[in-house]
């Protein structure tokens, strides 16, 4: 009974004492700085896999906190420092080498209160700091198994290491001398990156080394980067990151992996902080043996099996702490340093040493420094240049025809009656907005920069300009109820273009003086990385305003000239039927306007942008050329060329025309044709002495002044034929608006002849 009695206390004693263990005596609340972000399934994965696990295990009551990426700036790290501790931490983790001398600052700061601390450094601070434990993350021998794996494995014989500074030299020799053990002839190339995380660098540099030969590297990363750029160029990936890799990049794309598990250490020393016995000036060195926190994970399928034998015996004779290879060479007296009479160099010296190792007779090693990646200039893509010059091209080459054409056959009814001048003119600045467009689709320069913009806004200045005058003429001599004479010859409409490119030209000139157009290159848009740069134009405030001041110009322009296009839209005759195509592509370019304004002033890439302006720009250019001169090339191929033939010659004239020879023949005084469409249209008499303009030139004087005189004595007969207006009234007809006084008022002006007054008809 008594034996039952002592069995059932020693049985409650083991109770009481295990339930103790999860009993906190004192709060533990845990907080990680890590160098970069634990998603990067590497370094600070595995240190915040620790916490959480930690967490879990010894069921703390008070959540630990995390801050990563905290070697991004001293700011970061300093204020992260500042808040675990307002937050209560009292096990505070620094996991990042970057941020030791920050860590014993606050441990000096605070070291009278109750906070312990776990920083990472090789050796113990100089301060008296008990609650400070040192972690010497030590994988020099995970890096010399490593290096003696790539030099088996290497086909090339060449193997490289990168790292974040050269303050990590020790790291890369143990790489190198343990690739050098397995293959005495190797050469070792390595790089530093300036940064534990640095994905975008450290895979550049990687590129690097592989082009120098390389095709396995170690590297003391705290990401992937490295080893992606190795899986990438077809080889083997080794795991250095402390990540069992192979479950990300699979078991065909990594060597092998060496991996580090905290957790064993955050439960350690968190046990410490609950039961206060926390172990003063404590240091912990990682190692190769059980509880050393580095192992290594399986091996890829594709490594030969005499290789993983020869690497098993390697890893095990590394276990033995006092086997040092990565400390006992010859080749340290090469940079400076004095063996010991192991024929090794100390501890601190190999951890303090910058200096890679220059090989001997056998191997070779090359230092490529600090590796900064490139900035490469990214211009507009080859395919939306090209696509841009080539259709520029063919349609310039269209106006080049257009214009022979317009110039062989000017003497055309059809092409007489658009005013061949203004033709040229429109078809001058067609071109200048094509070669506009092709520059705009170059890379920006100075000279580009001013070129598209001048060409550009001329060109459509003058074509814009002479579609307008064309339209304002035609309004003017048809909205004419009262038939007053009006005199509009090419002439008088030139200093109209003239004034409206001057203005533009003033526009331009105060832009690019005041506004000082430009290339500048820059950084960081659209989507170009920090290591890319595209050059963009640009100008300054000044020439902003010019901007808008020319923008207002050319949408004054385009609505005055929707207007007259409006205005002059019941014109329908087939002589004079050209404003229905001018209209035509006023209205399409200013529909365009509404699409290009948006579409400018939502965010896109420049690229975008250039392309939208340009494709708008041809569209836009293309379709009103198409319009205006595809039907009258179309009719002259259909209908005859018609040289030097008179403006009667048209549909509804001609008919008119007819009537009158054919009154000429028969001697009836008084018989007309006369047609009635519109209901309250102003009647013209019209008689045998009717007597219909020929087409001529701005140049023709002479004929100008015969058709005067004619019209002088037309005159004279005027009160006469008003006075017979009333016998006629049974025989008399209406003309549709406008009436044929306008029609050949428009035909003589359209080609500079003289002006006929209503009257002498």
């Amino acid at each position: 009974m008594k034996y039952i009695n002592l069995i059932s206390i020693v049985f409650l004693f083991i109770i009481i004492f295990n339930n103790s263990i999860y009993v906190q005596s004192k709060p533990c609340k845990i907080a990680v700085l890590l160098s970069g972000d634990f998603s990067d399934l590497g370094y600070n994965y595995q240190f915040n896999e620790a916490r959480v696990k930690t967490e879990s295990i010894l069921k703390l009551t008070d959540f630990s906190l995390y801050y990563k990426n905290l070697d991004e700036s001293e700011e970061i790290s300093d204020a992260a420092f500042k808040d675990a501790i307002a937050k209560g931490a009292n096990l505070i983790v620094v996991a990042s080498s970057g941020q030791t001398e920050m860590g014993i600052k606050y441990a000096n700061l605070y070291k009278d209160q109750d906070i312990y601390w776990i920083i990472k450094t090789s050796a113990r601070p100089t301060d008296d700091l008990p609650k400070v434990a040192v972690l010497d993350f030590n994988t020099d021998r995970a890096h010399f198994a490593l290096g003696y794996f790539s030099g088996k494995m290497s086909k090339t014989g060449v193997v490289g290491f990168v790292s974040p500074g050269d303050y990590l030299a020790s790291n890369g020799n143990a790489y190198y001398l343990g690739a050098k053990a397995a293959r005495s002839n190797i050469t070792f190339v390595t790089t530093f990156t300036g940064s534990w995380f640095n994905p975008e660098v450290a895979y550049k540099a990687a590129q690097m080394l592989i082009s120098n030969g390389a095709d396995f590297l170690g590297m003391s990363q705290d990401d992937m980067s490295v080893q992606k750029a190795v899986i990438d160029s077809g080889s083997l990936g080794l795991g250095v990151t402390g990540y069992p890799t192979r479950l990300i990049y699979g078991s065909a794309n990594i060597g092998l992996s060496y991996i580090t598990d905290w957790t064993d250490v955050f439960v350690k020393y968190a046990t410490h902080v609950i039961n206060d016995t926390w172990p003063a000036y404590d240091y912990y060195k990682t190692s190769l043996n059980p509880g050393g926190s580095l192992l290594f994970d399986d091996y890829s399928y594709l490594v030969p099996q005499d290789i993983r034998t020869l690497v098993d015996n390697e890893i095990e004779i590394l276990k033995n702490e006092s086997f040092l290879p990565f400390r006992c060479n010859p080749m340290y007296v090469d940079i400076g340093y004095k063996l010991n009479v192991n024929g090794c160099i100390s501890y601190d010296e190999f951890e303090s040493n910058k200096q890679v190792l220059k090989g001997d007779n056998l191997s070779k090693t090359i230092n490529f420094g600090t590796y900064t990646i490139p900035i490469e200039f990214v211009d507009y893509s080859r395919s939306m240049k090209l696509g841009i010059t080539i259709t520029s091209s063919i349609c310039i080459l269209f106006c080049i025809i257009s214009i022979i054409i317009v110039l062989v056959f000017r003497t055309a009814r059809i092409i007489k009656s658009a005013s061949p001048a203004f033709l040229f003119l429109i078809l001058v600045g067609c071109i200048l907005i094509f070669i506009g467009c092709i520059i705009f689709s170059q890379s920006p320069s100075e000279g580009t920069c001013r070129a598209r913009v001048w060409l550009l806004s001329i060109g459509y200045t003058i074509f814009l300009g002479s579609l307008l005058v064309k339209n304002w003429r035609i309004w003017l001599l048809f909205d004419n109820p009262k038939l007053k004479k009006r005199s509009i010859t090419n002439w008088k409409l030139y200093p109209w273009v003239a004034g409206i490119l001057a203005a533009d030209v003033l526009i331009l000139a105060f832009w690019q003086g005041l506004g000082n157009i430009r290339s500048e290159s820059r950084i960081g848009i659209d989507s170009l990385t920090k290591y890319q740069y595209s050059n963009v134009c640009t100008s300054d405030d000044q020439g902003a305003v010019a901007l808008y001041i020319l923008l207002v110009f050319h949408g004054i322009t385009l609505l005055v000239a929707c207007f007259i296009s409006f205005k002059i839209k019941v014109v329908d005759i087939d002589e004079f039927n050209e404003s229905k195509p001018i209209a035509s592509s006023v209205y399409i370019i200013t529909f365009c306007l509404f699409i290009v304004i948006p579409l400018m002033v939502s965010p896109q890439s420049v690229a975008s942008q250039v392309t939208t302006i340009c494709v708008c720009a041809i569209v836009t250019t293309l379709i009103s050329i198409l319009l205006l001169f595809g039907s009258k090339f179309y009719k002259m191929i259909t209908q005859g060329v018609g040289l030097n033939q008179t403006f009667a010659s048209s549909s509804k004239s001609s008919s008119f025309s007819q009537s009158l020879e054919k009154q000429k023949k028969t001697g009836e005084e008084d018989d007309s044709e006369s047609s009635e469409e519109n209901g309250g249209q102003k009647k013209v008499i019209v008689t045998q002495q009717s007597v219909l303009a020929h087409f001529s030139s701005d140049t023709e004087d002479d004929v100008e002044n015969e058709e005067k005189e004619q019209i002088q004595e037309i005159d004279k007969e005027e009160k006469e034929e008003n006075e017979n207006k009333e016998n006629l009234q049974s025989d008399n007809f209406e003309l549709n608006s406008p009436s044929v006084v306008q029609l050949k008022r428009l035909s003589n002006q359209l080609n500079g002849e003289v002006e006929i007054d209503s009257n002498n008809i």
